[in-house]
């Protein structure tokens, strides 16, 4: 079994899938030999569906349809046992009812375990005394709540690290990981739908002079409230990140270079107004680019980056707009038919 480089959930369907048809196996024999032909077939069935999971897992690399899938074979199989042969099968619903909350969301997983042990109760009512009822109730509960609870904190854990993971520490920003990620994915939708996007590569000017004068620690702050300005005047489509050192990238979804523009220049008019802390006034300067056809990312930043460096060398404290060729030369022909 190659399982180099598949992802944890791979790996577990996989394993599962390999287990259960081998497991079953045993059984399904045992049960045609005794002529219990109901559960024979059950048994049966498991195998074949386990195998072609397997191989689906193992050739298309897929996790959730067959995650789904081998939950229900799971509840289905052990509710099946319990319904044919009594009451010795209530073993299988422990295991059943954990896996739903590895191979589920939570909420459906634990769904699923109402449903199941509701039906078992009502499979048990007639065939068992109250007292083993009630202690096979109160074992599958608990079992149920302790799958639950460790599946809402791993949740949560896994939620906490992806935040922490694209998350610049100092200002809260996106990042790096966090910019690229939202840029293919702009990038995606612009060549699924044609739907315009735009970068704001955003420079303190004189950044360097701040922090001799005042020291890193005020710059620090200056960062932070900078990061915390922006992020109060723009759009939840105009997301924040830090791009490296002072400079900030604004990723602005369904706009065009004229909407970004208008962005840059009201970003740019707050800054230059805005009383930092220790008193400190700045500025900023802005490269602006839209994204344009068969453009990858690297290509949209450079232009983005090249457009700062102009703003940069033109005396600073102004935005700059990477107008494309084609567009400058579809002006300058509209130009000179006037």
């Amino acid at each position: 079994m190659a399982t180099m480089g598949r992802s944890f959930k791979e790996k577990l369907l996989l394993l599962l899938t390999a287990i259960l048809a081998v497991a079953v196996t045993p059984f399904a024999i045992m049960r045609f030999r005794h002529e219990q032909w109901a559960a024979a077939l059950l048994d049966t069935s498991i195998i074949f569906v386990m195998l072609g999971l397997f191989l689906h897992v193992y050739f298309t690399r897929q996790t959730r349809g067959p995650g789904i899938t081998l939950s229900l074979i799971f509840t289905v199989a052990a509710l099946g046992s319990i319904f044919l042969l009594g009451i010795g099968q209530i073993y299988w619903a422990y295991p059943a009812l954990t896996a739903a909350f590895f191979l589920l969301k939570t909420r459906y997983a634990a769904l699923l375990s109402v449903v199941s042990l509701l039906a078992i109760e009502a499979m048990l009512w007639n065939s068992a005394s109250p007292a083993t009822i009630f202690t096979i109730s109160l074992t599958l509960v608990t079992g149920v709540l302790f799958a639950y609870s460790f599946a809402v904190t791993a949740n949560r854990q896994r939620s906490r690290l992806r935040h922490l993971a694209t998350i610049d520490p100092l200002t809260g920003t996106g990042n790096r990981r966090a910019q690229n990620e939202k840029i293919d994915s702009v990038n995606a939708l612009f060549r699924r739908a044609q739907v315009p996007g735009s970068i704001l590569i955003l420079d303190i000017d004189y950044f360097k002079k701040i922090n001799d004068t005042h020291g890193h620690i005020v710059g620090d702050d200056v960062l932070v409230e900078v990061a915390d300005l922006i992020r109060a005047s723009t759009r939840p489509t105009e997301t924040l990140y830090r791009y490296g050192g002072e400079e900030f990238i604004v990723i602005a979804e369904h706009t065009d270079l004229e909407g970004a523009a208008h962005l840059a220049e009201k970003l740019r008019g707050l800054i230059e107004q805005k009383v930092f802390v220790s008193d400190i006034r700045l500025t900023m300067s802005f490269g602006v680019a839209e994204l344009q056809p068969s453009e990858g990312r690297q290509g949209w930043l450079i232009r983005a980056d090249k457009a700062l460096l102009r703003a940069k060398s033109e005396g600073r404290n102004r935005v700059v707009l990477d107008v494309p060729a084609e567009i400058t030369l579809l002006s300058q022909v509209a130009a000179a038919g006037k």
